[in-house]
């Protein structure tokens, strides 16, 4: 007996009841058919038909096996099923030889009965000779059914999960389904390979400035960001030897100071801190990436970064009052500030160096020469207009001016004292904040990007950890385990639950695959 009650109402909610109870009578003189809610797959629901038919006809002591013949008599079985649920006013008007109603769905396509009961396109090409019968009189299908959606979900996987309009074509070779291409997508929406390869990440909304940023009327490198870049071939006697360069960022001013190290320990990285400081002062704050997103490093340089003993380098920095902060893993736009100052040194290290191995002395005196070139680039907008202020640089916070020319100025004999050399110097750094606070400080208002609110990621989400440097389909999978908002209660880093451990790592890389009838 057919399963019409509950499936027919959601399915079908334009059929009444008394439709419904006319199905249900009728539904004695046919074959029982399996419910299609319980199958996900049309070939399987047409392979447990085809062994109800094949066991029906071994009662009636009928030899048969299955084969394409018993297969073909499933389908037509199925898709009767389905039209008589569907199309059932219509069915019983043809079948009566009646005209159809003029509500009726299928009322331009003029619909027959072939001789197996199943209806189909009468349409206009039926003069075609070469042509199958397939194509000039399709078999409709309702694309809210269940068999019409199994059917789709077949096709879609034929087609290797391609594009939509190819689905409908290789459709449209045997069946005619009202809502085709809504049924379409609607399948696609829920497949859940699609759901994979279409996953993407959903950053947050991008959030307010740190401190760091914003810290005017402060001793330059008072907030400090580091990075390493390399490694550079010097030539020592007849051979050649690496050296790496450190790269300190002011993350207020954007001024740079580069120090050179032999290797890569931690005892090279707190003698190359400790230059910096002796010529800078020793920052307050110093931020860094934890040694597994060096953007354009070798693995040697990566590697030699993971050795770092970070907990030395805290330690260390704790005794002179400064705090080591460290980003998430695999999240160099947390440590953009710092991170696009290595594409300007190694933009201006390519038009300054000459040879391929200098040095150790010549190697210096280029780290210096770019390290001043670098703190030259205006931080505003460089006006043309005659009489107007120079754009302020991270060498006005630094030298007092752009490059190393002198204060431009009038000053008489009392301005060489001591007592008034040092007022005037006081002034020029109080007149460069002002400027920077009224210039500067404003072009970091508006978001550049991220600026839509998305759902936040939750705790047992499905998702995706997208690593940019291998392909999609070895991407990890995993579920949230937990999550860590920031300061706006936004979602900013999770701990994903993998086969391999728990790793964390900022939402930017993390793609949420919808499950069931999620969004």
């Amino acid at each position: 007996m057919w399963p019409v009650t509950k499936q027919t109402q959601e399915v079908a909610p334009d059929v009444d009841l008394e439709h419904v109870t006319a199905i249900h009578v009728a539904s004695d003189t046919l074959p029982p058919v399996p419910d299609p809610e319980r199958f996900s797959s049309w070939i399987r629901l047409l392979k447990a038909t085809s062994t109800v038919l094949m066991f029906i006809d071994k009662c009636k002591k009928l030899t048969c096996e299955v084969d394409r013949e018993l297969m073909d008599r499933a389908a037509r079985l199925l898709l009767k099923y389905a039209q008589a649920q569907s199309f059932y006013e219509d069915l019983e008007n043809l079948k009566k030889k009646n005209t159809l109603n003029k509500k009726s769905k299928l009322l331009t396509l003029t619909p027959i009965l072939d001789e197996h009961g199943l209806l189909r396109v009468g349409g206009r090409i039926n003069a075609v000779s070469d042509v199958s019968r397939d194509v000039k009189q399709p078999v409709i299908l309702d694309g809210r059914h269940r068999i019409t959606m199994l059917i789709v979900k077949h096709f879609h996987e034929k087609v290797a999960h391609g594009h939509q309009e190819a689905v409908v074509n290789e459709l449209k070779q045997k069946y005619w389904i009202i809502r085709i291409r809504p049924t379409v997508k609607d399948v696609a929406s829920k497949c859940m390979i699609c759901r994979i390869r279409k996953a993407s990440p959903r950053p947050p909304r991008m959030g307010d400035l740190p401190e760091a940023r914003m810290a005017h009327h402060h001793r330059a490198f008072t907030h400090c960001g580091v990075d390493l870049f390399g490694p550079m071939e010097v030539t020592v006697c007849r051979r050649r030897e690496k050296r790496y360069g450190v790269l300190f960022t002011c993350l207020t001013v954007r001024a740079i100071h580069i120090e050179i190290v032999t290797n890569l320990t931690t005892d090279a990285l707190i003698m190359a801190l400790r230059r910096m400081a002796a010529r800078r002062g020793w920052p307050l704050h110093l931020y860094s990436d934890n040694g597994t997103n060096l953007r354009g490093a070798c693995s040697e340089l990566t590697k030699s970064v993971r050795e770092l003993d970070h907990d030395v380098l805290k330690n260390l920095s704790a005794n002179y009052g400064t705090t080591w902060h460290f980003i998430p893993p695999s999240s160099p736009h947390w440590g953009g500030a710092w991170e696009r100052m290595i594409r300007s040194v190694k933009e201006s290290l390519k038009v300054i160096l000459k040879e391929r191995a200098p040095k150790d002395e010549v190697l210096n005196t280029l780290m210096a020469e770019v390290e001043h070139i670098t703190n030259s680039r205006p931080l505003t907008h460089v006006t043309v207009e005659p009489n107007s202020d120079e754009a302020l640089t991270p060498n006005h916070f630094l030298l007092g001016t752009s490059s190393n020319l002198p204060v431009l100025g009038v000053f008489d004999g009392t301005d060489m004292y001591l007592r008034k050399q040092w007022r005037i110097a006081q002034r020029l750094a109080d007149l460069y904040w002002r400027r920077w606070v009224k210039e500067v400080l404003p072009q970091m208002l508006p978001r550049k990007k991220w600026y839509h609110e998305e759902r936040p990621l939750q705790v047992g989400d499905l998702v995706i950890i997208v690593d940019p440097d291998s392909p999609r389909n070895v991407w990890p999978k995993g579920v949230i385990e937990a999550v860590m908002p920031g300061k706006d209660g936004r979602v900013r880093v999770v701990d994903v639950k993998t086969k391999s451990g728990v790793l964390r790592r900022p939402a930017s890389r993390i793609a949420f695959v919808p499950v069931g009838n999620e969004c």
